[in-house]
């Protein structure tokens, strides 16, 4: 507790408080222009820091990859576009209240949703890093299997009325997914002879053109139709009153916990966080309420963004704990420490618990 507190007052000088609210303004910046994801926003700034003294070149970063996984959700609410990866599930209900009329209160609960997350992810950070750590070492081959099978059985809950469509959506991603190198063989598939499709089809190109692509049709076809125009002028972000909180306090408690378990597993990424929360939400969920999932549902907003936002602390403790990057983005970050002269690991909380200390608290 009197190194938290030790770094509380390393944070709190005007220098680092700037720079850390400039990172999380930039990161918001970042994460609301589709296709600029938080890896991307860390990568552009990460030879900014070269300069800085330690503590304040991670702290920016850190700042940047936290504000720009929330402001994917700004994308993905307002154009049913997301923003980055991460907010992909936030398109399901936040673009419905959109069209609803209700943007303004879609980005509040976004907006509360994300501070839980992220707060529920660095109090666990805090207090049992290194168990958290030994746990996600645990998982291997089998376990990864086990994951990735659970988040394809997503797609017959979040397929809405036809599980069919569901289903073909899903096995067109998997083919999707097939082309590029053979990671077993090395033999290229699909590939045609481009040099470019040996790494596969590149996720932000795909995504821009799931969403984006798909929501500028619609919106001509409404436009030529005569239809109703949606209803997007956002003056401010509407933050949910005490009685709106109430209803889904819980689904925020849950899904901050399960990003966090999630961001602790190398190579796991918010996305997936993202939609395991939103389907454990509809699941716990009443009857009157799994119907309206998918549909402008508070709940799957908070789902989704409490558990995308508790990853970035989850995805940090293997990163410090053990020197594994949980995601891309702290994969940049290992190389910010490195060039810092810190080597991340289990003596990092020995060598340089004043550095670990004081960027909890930021």
């Amino acid at each position: 507790m009197d190194a938290l507190i030790q770094g509380m007052g390393h944070v709190f000088q005007p220098e680092v408080i700037i720079l850390l609210i400039g990172g999380v303004l930039l990161g918001i910046i970042i994460g609301a222009l589709p296709g600029l994801t938080a890896t991307m926003g860390v990568a552009l700034f990460l030879p900014v820091t070269f300069g800085m003294e330690a503590v304040s070149g991670i702290l920016l970063l850190v700042g940047i990859y936290f504000g720009s996984i929330f402001g994917g959700s700004i994308a993905a609410i307002l154009l049913n576009t997301p923003g980055t990866p991460a907010s992909a599930a936030s398109t399901l209900d936040g673009y419905a209240m959109t069209k609803q009329g209700k943007a303004g209160k879609a980005l509040g609960y976004a907006a509360v949703a994300s501070g839980v997350g992220g707060t529920i992810s660095v109090i666990m950070l805090i207090l049992i890093a290194p168990q958290l750590a030994s746990v996600a070492l645990n998982f291997s081959a089998p376990e990864m299997f086990g994951l990735a099978l659970f988040g394809l059985s997503i797609i017959s809950s979040i397929s809405g009325g036809s599980v069919i469509k569901g289903l073909i959506a899903g096995v067109f991603g998997i083919l999707i997914s097939t082309v590029g190198m053979d990671p077993m063989t090395s033999y290229p598939r699909f590939t045609f002879d481009q040099l470019s499709l040996l790494n596969g089809l590149s996720f932000i190109p795909v995504m821009i053109g799931l969403f984006a692509v798909s929501e500028a049709l619609v919106i001509m076809e409404e436009e030529l139709s005569g239809g109703d125009k949606i209803k997007k002028i956002v003056a401010n972000y509407v933050l949910p009153k005490w009685n709106e909180f109430k209803k889904v306090w819980i689904s925020m408690i849950r899904s901050g916990f399960i990003g966090t378990f999630i961001g602790i597993i190398p190579g796991a990424g918010a996305d997936i966080a993202a939609f395991v929360s939103y389907n454990e939400g509809r699941r716990f969920a009443s009857k009157e309420d799994k119907k309206t999932f998918g549909k402008g549902n508070p709940k799957g907003i908070v789902s989704a963004e409490a558990a995308n936002n508790g990853v970035t602390g989850g995805s940090m403790i293997p990163l410090l704990t053990l020197g594994i990057p949980g995601d891309a983005v702290t994969a940049i970050m290992l190389g910010a420490l490195v060039v810092q002269g810190i080597q991340p690991g289990p003596q990092l909380f020995t060598n340089s618990a004043e550095l670990v200390y004081t960027l909890f608290a930021g």
